[in-house]
């Protein structure tokens, strides 16, 4: 726990000096990739589409809540944001979400005020996050996005998602089962992906915390070959 600017931290990662250093070193697409995987790690999916722009989609992990939720705030429900609000088409990382929506509240750049409101009150559930305790912290981020994407997943031209998961079986079955019940895919695709069948995937993620072998051998394929929107 620390004190900047009269506020008491939480968290390291509830800082923006945290993360301004994590943009600093060219690490925001992936903060924690050379961090290994334990069971306190959670797992992330995250898509911002702009049809007449780019398209930016990570799938991550993170040491623990706090970094994740850090994540959200300071680097991807505020790129996210920004794109919706914005006349630019490019994702840039905008820091502190709160902070952002100020600057864009007064911007020339804004083409988009009305959803401004609504935005500070997704940024309230964020902070709200760093409140909770315990096991209850991943169940409280299931909840918020679920309202996320309801609300933001429903444009055509422009649309983000999130997707969390608390282990790597359940992020392995949860790629499985969206490739295996989607028209437009098959598994067959996800193997090439991934460079592994179905069964040797399954099997990576069910022995993670195991075998340090799966472990490096997850992580490579989450760092390096999961690409494509599901």
């Amino acid at each position: 726990m620390g004190i900047i600017g009269g506020d008491i931290l939480k968290s390291k990662y509830d800082s923006d000096y945290y993360w301004e250093n994590i943009v600093k070193k060219d690490k925001s697409d992936n903060p924690f990739a050379a961090d290994p995987i334990t069971e306190e790690s959670v797992f992330f999916h995250g898509v911002i589409v702009n049809c007449h722009g780019q398209s930016y989609e990570r799938w991550l992990h993170f040491p623990n809540n706090d970094a994740l939720f850090g994540f959200l705030n300071y680097v991807f429900v505020s790129m996210a944001f920004f794109a919706f609000l914005s006349k630019e088409t490019e994702f840039l990382v905008q820091g502190n979400l709160d902070e952002m929506l100020d600057i864009m509240t007064d911007s020339e750049k804004c083409n988009r005020k009305d959803l401004i409101p609504e935005m500070r009150e997704f940024s309230s559930q964020i902070r709200e996050l760093w409140n909770c305790d315990g096991e209850n912290c991943f169940d409280e981020l299931k909840r918020f996005l679920v309202d996320y994407n309801d609300q933001w997943n429903k444009g055509l031209e422009l649309f983000s998602y999130i997707d969390v998961f608390k282990s790597p079986l359940e992020l392995g079955k949860f790629m499985v089962d969206s490739y295996e019940n989607s028209e437009e895919t098959d598994i067959s695709m996800l193997e090439d992906q991934l460079g592994v069948t179905k069964g040797e995937w399954l099997n990576i993620c069910s022995t993670v915390y195991e075998n340090d072998f799966m472990k490096r051998k997850f992580t490579e394929i989450l760092n390096n070959k999961i690409k494509d929107s599901l």
